[in-house]
């Protein structure tokens, strides 16, 4: 196998030659993988119907993991001689290809976490599940153009954040399901990207300008254009985790990147080429813009509406100021 961790090809390879494998009297019959060397980790087989699988030997408490059955894989337990088998199992034949770049990615982490040090791979084993178990559940094609662009906006408010020297992947709350997608100490940033000509900004429900609990809440507007010289989605992400001073925070970014939807092994220099030309920050105040859900009749359940940009005008804020709520040193 390559050195460090499987390709998918190799682990496809690797099932083949299971599948040639006498059956036996055990749930499955797998082969332990060389990398890593801290968690026993294996490809392997379901004996009672011959679906793949990555079986990893649980060394520690793994009550916190989240089984799952989504995308046509499914995370469970199981018991062994040997103790307790996380199985991460392909249960639709026709996504295999599919499952073996998961499972590829899986190592990949593990292999990458236990070269910078860590020595319980557990915790990573489980948050990168997790972000596949995202990325499956809401995915069910490649990202739209909107989408791309939403997700290049959220990430060049990431780097502004970052330029500040606020902890800006670990309040970046839109991977995880969030209201808004920053967010610390009551303060809340809601990102809004136009590309080109257009000054309207979308909002996809009554609460996301609500700011009831909020200390304060800011539209920050990201206006982008398309140029030959500009970075694409995978550029963006990758020059954001190369500002990351330690592999934690890199991995945390990694796997909130595919949370959002992000594969792992997209070409950088794929997709639409940006170039961000402008950044102003609005406050949401109890003049601003918008519609809530106590400001709606009774019945309506949700809104999707648009704001015209050149209405913000009066609620246009100080940059510095809004950095300075999110951790950075001297600007408040």
């Amino acid at each position: 196998m390559s050195v460090g961790h499987p390709q998918p090809a190799e682990l496809l390879a690797e099932w083949a030659a299971l599948d040639a494998v006498s059956p036996g009297d055990r749930l499955f019959r797998s082969r332990r993988l060389d990398r890593p060397n801290r968690i026993d980790l294996r490809a392997g087989l379901r004996e009672t119907d011959g679906a793949p699988c990555l079986i990893a030997r649980s060394q520690g408490a793994s009550d916190g993991l989240a089984m799952f059955e989504t995308g046509g894989l499914r995370l469970s337990r199981a018991a062994d001689p040997g103790g307790i088998l996380l199985v991460l199992s392909l249960e639709e034949p026709s996504r295999r290809d599919l499952f073996a770049e998961v499972c590829s990615d899986v190592v990949r982490s593990l292999v990458r976490s236990e070269d910078e040090g860590e020595t319980d791979l557990l915790p990573e084993l489980a948050a990168r599940l997790s972000a596949w178990r995202v990325f499956l559940r809401d995915q069910s094609g490649g990202l739209s153009r909107r989408e791309t662009v939403g997700i290049i906006g959220e990430l060049l408010l990431l780097d502004q954040l970052l330029d500040h020297g606020a902890d800006a992947v670990g309040i970046w709350t839109a991977p995880d399901g969030g209201l808004h997608d920053f967010e610390l100490s009551g303060h809340a940033l809601e990102a809004k990207t136009s590309l080109g000509a257009a000054r309207r900004l979308h909002i996809s429900t009554l609460d996301q300008l609500d700011d009831i609990g909020l200390a304060s809440l800011h539209v920050v507007h990201l206006r982008l254009v398309e140029a030959a010289d500009g970075e694409t989605l995978g550029q963006i992400g990758n020059r954001i985790e190369a500002r990351l001073e330690n592999e934690r925070s890199r991995r945390i970014f990694r796997n909130a990147l595919l949370q959002r939807g992000v594969l792992p092994d997209a070409m950088p220099g794929d997709g639409v080429r940006v170039r961000c030309i402008g950044t102003e920050f609005y406050a949401v105040t109890d003049e601003f813009p918008r519609l809530r859900r106590n400001d709606v009749a009774l019945g309506i359940v949700e809104a999707d509406y648009q704001i015209e940009v050149r209405a913000l005008s009066g609620f246009q804020a100080d940059a510095a100021w809004v950095f300075g709520t999110f951790g950075a040193p001297g600007d408040e």
